[in-house]
């Protein structure tokens, strides 16, 4: 994890030291301590939540002590994904981070530059003397990944700043103004089970060398679902032979797009053949569909020991027509801003186990009632089987402001600094400034980020000279902020 010599030196310093840090969704608390005592060392005043987000204060510098305050934001939690390879234990162990040419990354896992980088940024600067800045408050919440949690406990009443930057964007030259809401669901649907019949041996199929990715930036650059791939595979077979399926797992980060999956179905040693060769075919067609953007993509077998129970004939069925049904994908384009994804959902989790299956989805909307069409939609699902719908996480979508006095300040620096125009644009993905826009009254906003490739995915990638090119824009944009 040596990551001395790269520029910004104090910004890749503190990187280093947060990846050594378990900061996955949910597991926050020691990241947030190391925060807390980080401010505590230098004088600074701080707060921690009961949720477990932290503040931290820090004054103007000479010449901006009366400034307007600007509020510095990020989330502390990462999403702790990894490859099948890999032995570490994400809760416990550290993330190691690698330098790869012009990139670092992560040796087998998630990287955590989301958001892990703005953590590092904001520390960078209030640990500097020697920076123009108006009054910072450091806003860093926890928990973002798994539904924006911590945001929407937070008390925002210390904050006193109307200025928001958030530091949660994956593209250097991008002004994000806008952001889609989403929601959470949960759906159980039970399954009628019986004995193994006894002429029936068990396979494991397993769908894997898929390329994954967030669920709403990457939702519609058509990366096939692993989950999606292994029902659509089983109803083809289940149209030729006759099968149970005794259990289905895929996924379990709702904002991941599912990489791989795994069934263990029973079929008769007399349908081998066939199966074969419903599997060859299927193989064929997929990789003719993926052969560029997902080569590795496909699903092998492998016998499996004896099982003593399985879902029914009837139960089989329905499973297969559940997944195979579920709205994932994009459902509706924007009709106002060019190219952008407005509604979609994503089933990242399908668990089959002991007459239960349960479907997880990230349901993503520029408009409430975008959302509220995908619930419906599920609800109808769900229903149909006889089964049950939770919603959880429900949170706004970030709404653009046509006057932002910020905005305009974080174009004319851009312009200064480059000679052209930044991209000011919406995003399909959740970020905190939707809730925040609603907890901090008359709140100008705006998120920036430097260059990262692959997020949620043991294939992020962030760009060394896009995080000091980031980080340059920062402080001048901090300096034009009188």
């Amino acid at each position: 994890m040596d990551l001395n010599g790269l520029k910004p030196e104090k910004v890749f310093r503190f990187f280093s030291e947060i990846s050594k840090i378990p900061r996955g969704s949910g597991n926050t608390s020691a990241i947030a301590e190391y925060c807390m005592d980080f401010a505590q060392k230098r004088g600074l005043d701080s707060f921690r939540d009961g949720y477990g987000n932290v503040m931290i204060f820090k004054g103007g510098s000479s010449g901006y002590e009366n400034s307007e305050p600007v509020i510095l934001q990020g989330h502390l939690d990462m999403v702790c994904e990894k490859r099948a390879d890999c032995a570490k234990d994400m809760e416990r162990d550290c993330v190691d981070v690698l330098v790869d040419g012009e990139y670092i990354r992560a040796d087998g896992t998630t990287l955590g530059g989301d958001d892990g980088i703005a953590v590092a940024y904001i520390l960078a600067l209030l640990d500097d003397g020697g920076i123009s800045h108006p009054p910072i408050e450091a806003l860093f919440t926890a928990d973002e990944e798994i539904g924006l949690m911590g945001a929407n406990a937070l008390d925002a009443s210390r904050l006193k700043g109307r200025r928001l930057i958030n530091i949660d964007s994956e593209e250097e030259g991008v002004i994000t103004v806008s952001c889609a809401g989403a929601v959470r669901s949960r759906c159980i649907l039970p399954v009628s089970c019986e004995d193994v019949p006894e002429n029936m041996s068990a396979k494991r199929l397993t769908a894997s060398g898929f390329v994954g990715g967030h669920s709403g930036i990457d939702i519609d650059k058509g990366r096939k679902n692993a989950a999606m791939q292994l029902a659509e595979f089983l109803y083809e077979l289940s149209g030729k032979i006759d099968l149970r399926i005794v259990s289905f797992h895929s996924g379990g980060r709702l904002n991941a797009i599912p990489r791989d999956a795994e069934a263990v179905i029973c079929i008769s040693p007399q349908s081998e053949g066939e199966f074969q060769d419903c599997l060859a075919a299927f193989n064929e067609q997929l990789h003719a569909v993926c052969a560029e953007s997902e080569p590795d993509a496909g699903i092998r077998a492998e016998n499996a020991p004896p099982q003593s129970r399985c879902a029914d004939k009837i139960g089989s069925g329905a499973v297969i027509s559940a997944v195979v049904l579920a709205p994932s994908g994009v459902s509706a384009i924007s009709p106002d801003i060019p190219f952008l994804v407005q509604t979609s959902s994503n089933l990242g989790l399908v668990s089959l186990e002991n007459g239960t299956l349960e479907l997880g989805f990230m349901v993503r909307s520029n408009t409430e009632d975008g959302k509220a069409k995908t619930a419906r939609r599920l609800r109808c699902l769900v229903e149909h089987f006889g089964g049950s719908i939770e919603l959880q996480g429900n949170y706004p979508a970030w709404k653009y402001k046509k006057l932002s006095p910020l905005r305009d300040i974080m174009t004319e620096t851009y312009r200064q600094m480059y000679g052209s125009q930044p991209e000011v644009c919406a995003i399909h993905a959740g970020l905190e400034c939707g809730i925040l826009s609603e907890k901090i009254a008359g709140a100008d906003m705006a998120s920036i980020g430097p260059n990262m490739k692959n997020v949620h995915t043991p294939d992020e990638r962030l760009e060394i000279k896009s995080v000091q090119r980031c980080w340059d824009y920062l402080l001048r944009v901090l300096e034009n902020l009188k």
